[in-house]
């Protein structure tokens, strides 16, 4: 219960404290994060973590010993629920579903990171050896786990970049004793977004651990010299659309690169790889390397032969000697859909859907006409649009309009070209990725144009009333709040109440588990009609949460947001709130000594 709610009156909504609330102190904002704490007690084990991690932290400059005992009972709680989850034999095995839910170790350590970098890599040390000891006991040797603690270190370095470039860097390193994945692609690229200087020197650092690791290791590092967007001939497909718009590939990392991969399609030829160095592709084929080692060759020729051409003519014999040593039941495999390797230059979009129209097969033919769509970058609207026409299945060719629509429009607004936008966005079905679109396009009307502004925000917020109750919805509501702050507070606090009960309206309301995005998978159909998988549409679409938008609110009309968050139902949503809150009011001046221990 939050006591402060309900020990106050309630000031009638709109009428602001822009000269602070009397209510809004240090030592009441101490009290409230003290309440939190307490109450959080009675959360599930996730929620409570969160709550304690955003406690400390707001703790640690006024209260660093409480803020650090707070630290260690998250730490402690974190480590005994992954280690109690462990034993459960039902986890799925499959990295991207695991990596949607966080390992709480982490989350604690990258908040102790930003405070002390020096305690965060003790706690890192104490994770690892702890593992190593279970595993040890267990007699288990699992790759699986081991892979997924690699990416999830990866992942928590990512999250410091911004923050801590040294906690980053050391999580990175550490990594670096556990199997590649696409992650290692993913962080190269998100640091050198930061600083492409150390980006290369940590790409040294990656090469030298993994240089002589199992192929479906090695080659994840093929993408960062060349600047590649997408890996094809990796165990996980992975597109990466966080390449800076400034990186220059390094020449001296190429060249490492394929000297390393020359020798190893040398020792390749001499001794054949382990037969395990591979795995089985979505539809139970089994690939073995030598086939990836082969496409990798194949992909680097023209650029080889652009930026290194002294290195062509090795990496020519080393084509040829592979393509010859491997069996003609695997040259079969690089013909097939999806995995066809030629020496021609790459399709342009024309020639895929041309090479589609040529398939017998509808199924195949539907298959390579999405391909090609959800792979375009600059092709005309007219364009794409009659390629998706062409496709069969009215299922997949609704998801591809209403993914490409979505995609166009947002470029449009990005691009300030509102116009297109609202055109762009009139022909998207959903009524949740409508309603997100009219928010992003009414953000670059705020302050400009106020009047075309409140049109859009008002068609924003009845779509999202209109939709489903769900994070998304709310995530709407809550963003078209914080905009009308600046233009009418009011009417932001009216669409705040709307927010507010949207979320009393879902059970359990989570505001990150969805990464913020609508995904939709339809199913994805090979030669004959044959289930081949899912195919995935993504959608994001990210927007305030709850702590974010009272937070903004507070800062304008401390007292109004108080009194709409004691309306919140779910007791982890009003203990974030209500931190949001308190971190304001901390930041006020302080008006008599208190006892800081």
């Amino acid at each position: 219960m939050l006591v402060l709610c309900f020990l106050i009156p309630h000031p009638a909504l709109g009428q602001g404290k822009q000269g602070g609330s009397p209510l809004c102190t240090q030592d009441n904002a101490l009290e409230m994060i003290r309440q939190q704490v307490e109450v959080a007690k009675n959360f599930n084990t996730t929620q409570r973590i969160a709550t304690l991690i955003r406690a400390a932290d707001l703790l640690w400059p006024y209260q660093q010993d409480k803020a650090r005992a707070i630290f260690k009972d998250a730490f402690e709680i974190a480590e005994g629920t992954e280690y109690d989850s462990a034993d459960q034999p039902e986890r799925p095995r499959s990295l991207l579903i695991r990596m949607q839910v966080p390992d709480q170790r982490h989350l604690v350590i990258r908040a102790v990171a930003k405070r002390d970098s020096d305690w965060a890599k003790v706690l890192v040390q104490q994770m690892v050896k702890r593992d190593t000891e279970v595993a040890a006991a267990s007699q288990s040797s699992d790759s699986f786990n081991k892979l997924l603690t690699g990416n999830r270190l990866l992942h928590s370095a990512q999250q410091l970049l911004a923050t801590d470039m040294n906690a980053a860097l050391e999580l990175a390193r550490v990594s670096l004793n556990y199997p590649a994945s696409f992650m290692l692609t993913h962080f190269l690229y998100q640091l050198a977004q930061v600083n492409q200087q150390i980006a290369d020197q940590f790409y040294v650092q990656a090469l030298a651990a993994y240089g002589d690791k199992p192929m479906r290791e090695f080659l994840y590092l093929q993408a960062y010299p060349f600047a590649w967007r997408e890996t094809l001939n990796t165990h996980v497909f992975s597109f990466h659309e966080n390449i800076p718009a400034n990186f220059v590939p390094n020449k001296f990392l190429q060249r490492q690169f394929l000297q390393t991969l020359l020798v190893r399609a040398q020792e390749a030829l001499e001794v054949p790889l382990k037969l395990d160095d591979g795995y089985k592709d979505q539809s139970g084929t089994w690939i073995p390397n030598t086939v990836h080692l082969l496409q990798g060759l194949i992909r680097l020729e023209p650029q080889v032969r652009e930026s290194l051409p002294e290195l062509l003519p090795a990496l020519r014999e080393a084509r040829e000697k592979i393509l010859v040593s491997v069996s003609v039941e695997n040259q079969k495999l690089l013909m097939q859909p999806g995995r066809e390797v030629s020496l021609k230059p790459v399709q342009t979009f024309a020639e895929q859907v041309e090479s589609a129209q040529k398939l017998a097969d509808v199924y195949e033919r539907d298959e390579v006409i999405a391909a090609a769509v959800l792979g375009v970058r600059s092709e005309s609207l007219a364009t794409v649009i009659q390629a998706i026409e062409k496709v069969s299945d009215s299922d997949l060719r609704g998801n591809l309009f209403e993914w490409f629509y979505f995609q166009r429009a947002t470029e449009a607004v990005k691009a300030k070209q509102f116009d297109e936008a609202e055109r762009l966005t009139s022909k998207v079905d959903g009524m949740e990725q409508r309603a997100f679109l009219h928010v992003e396009l009414a953000k670059g009307l705020v302050n400009k144009n106020d009047a075309r502004a409140r049109e859009v925000l008002e068609i924003a917020i009845t779509e999202a009333k209109k939709a489903d109750a769900t994070t998304f919805a709310a995530r709407t509501l809550l963003t078209a709040a914080s905009l009308y702050m600046k233009i009418d507070l009011s009417r932001s606090i009216e669409v705040l109440a709307d927010a507010v009960n949207c979320v009393n309206r879902i059970e359990a309301p989570d505001f990150v588990s969805d990464d913020n995005s609508v995904e939709k998978t339809p199913v994805r159909r090979g030669r004959g009609g044959q289930y081949e998988g899912e195919y995935l549409f993504r959608f994001y679409m990210p927007g305030m949460d709850p702590e974010g938008a009272f937070r903004e609110l507070g800062k304008i009309d401390f007292d109004a947001a108080l009194s709409q968050s004691s309306l919140v139902k779910d007791k982890f949503q009003r203990a974030l709130t209500t931190l949001a809150l308190a971190e304001i009011c901390l930041k006020q001046p302080q008006k008599q000594k208190r006892n800081r221990g």
